[in-house]
């Protein structure tokens, strides 16, 4: 048989257990509230690629494009993947094919590209303004473990036409002041 002092401290004890799994429910419910304000303020603070192309006004890349030259055809397109967020770009030409997705590092916040192509190399890159173009900056790997940089840069002539401007890089990566080739899309009907 209990005495009134045992009572007394095992009543205590489950009154104390008690006030602590409620504090803690209380402290968890307010850790995750905590937890997704901040989240919801991180995605609220980055905006998505849409909202950057659009204040930076290069809408304007979106859709297919095409260009013959000597016979031979080159194409490229860029289309949302996930409307805003995400963009599909896939270039085809004689002797290679590619597909690459173009989304916001969000830990840099860079505009950053990375595919492959029918060739078994892997392209990264980063998209940067030249000027008044937007310009890929890429670097592309093969099996052979040989790599290339380059950039490729666009202007917008008119609504159906671009002009693409092609740039080498020295072997630290630093892009050329001129272009090496120049040449004009048109806008293909989709």
């Amino acid at each position: 048989m209990y005495d009134g002092n045992s009572y007394l401290w095992c009543s205590i004890i489950l009154v104390a257990r008690e006030l602590t799994s409620r504090i803690y429910n209380k402290m968890k419910k307010l850790i995750t509230l905590i937890l997704l304000v901040s989240t919801f303020s991180v995605l609220d603070s980055q905006a998505s690629l849409g909202e950057k192309m659009k204040e930076d006004g290069i809408g304007w890349i979106m859709g297919s494009w095409s260009v013959e030259r000597d016979g031979n055809k080159l194409e490229i397109s860029y289309k949302w993947a996930v409307k805003d967020h995400i963009i599909s770009s896939h270039l085809k030409m004689p002797g290679v094919e590619g597909f690459s997705v173009i989304g916001i590092n969000p830990k840099s916040g860079d505009v950053e590209q990375s595919g492959f192509n029918s060739r078994g190399s892997k392209i990264t890159g980063k998209w940067s303004p030249k000027g008044d173009m937007p310009m890929l900056k890429y670097t592309s790997i093969n099996d052979a473990d040989e790599t290339q940089t380059a950039a490729v840069a666009f202007r917008k002539v008119d609504e159906k036409t671009i002009e693409v401007h092609i740039f080498s890089a020295d072997d630290s990566g630093k892009v050329g002041d001129s272009a090496d080739y120049t040449f004009e899309m048109t806008k293909v009907k989709e």
